[in-house]
């Protein structure tokens, strides 16, 4: 079961929707997905539809016991036959557990997920801060999946997101990897964007760099709109869309 975190350390680049697009695409394949919703924000919690729950993850990091995390998992009406897929729930109130002071980091988070089992996919979508919340994430890990947006602030997103990585790497999960780099809401006329993908290119390599771009496609918004996985959206936009979250998954099975 590869456990991937998929982090961004810049607001508004389509985190989220990165991790539904994997989600549905998984689900397409018949696997079993685990979505781990660690933005205090909860869009994921909500896009997903998610059942209501005695326990969030807000009670998991304050007792990672096997009865708290079994209770806090839940199903959602966001699925395509024939796979399924599972959450734990955000809560506003886990951003108490998102303060770092630089003692001591003893992971919650990868022993509360050892309780789990039977998925064939765990999804984490992580706040877009560098916090203990982050740190929790990629601990608990086996790849790390950057989000970006072809942008200058983007980029500066993807320079400290590959610092934080290998720090966790070097101190705490030295089983972690580097999934790659998502670029994503790409506009192919634009120059900017154009800019900003070679540049990324130039820094990182070109195998770093998860291909091809996601464009910036209205089916990703149609579908946030109506809580249904973008695979669900029967235009052009949404099988092109559908088309590279499923290539990626391949990657990232692979690479898992």
């Amino acid at each position: 079961m590869p456990t991937v975190s998929v982090l961004s350390l810049k607001g508004g680049v389509g985190k989220t929707s990165v991790v539904l697009g994997l989600a549905g695409a998984a689900t397409v394949r018949g696997l079993a997905t685990l979505v781990v919703d660690l933005d205090p924000q909860g869009n994921a919690t909500s896009l997903l539809k998610t059942h209501k729950t005695k326990t969030t993850l807000a009670d998991v990091f304050a007792h990672p016991g096997k009865a708290t995390v079994e209770e806090a998992l839940t199903p959602c009406d966001w699925e395509i036959e024939p796979g399924e897929v599972d959450v734990l729930p955000s809560h506003p109130n886990i951003i108490r557990f998102d303060s770092w002071t630089g003692a001591a980091f003893r992971p919650r988070l990868a022993r509360a997920l050892e309780h789990l089992e039977g998925y064939d996919l765990t999804l984490i979508d992580c706040p877009p801060s560098l916090g203990a919340l982050t740190r929790e994430a990629l601990a608990a890990s086996d790849l790390a999946l950057v989000v970006t947006t072809p942008s200058f602030f983007g980029a500066q997103g993807v320079e400290r997101a590959m610092v934080e990585i290998d720090e966790i790497r070097r101190t705490v999960n030295p089983n972690l990897q580097l999934a790659g780099i998502v670029v994503n809401r790409v506009r192919s006329v634009a120059e900017e964007h154009r800019y900003r993908n070679e540049e990324l290119v130039e820094i990182y390599g070109r195998t770093q760099l998860f291909k091809p771009v996601v464009p910036e496609r209205i089916a990703m918004q149609q579908a946030e709109g109506f809580g249904q996985p973008v695979q669900t959206v029967r235009t052009a936009g949404g099988r092109e869309v559908a088309e590279i979250f499923d290539g990626y998954l391949t990657t990232l099975l692979r690479k898992g």
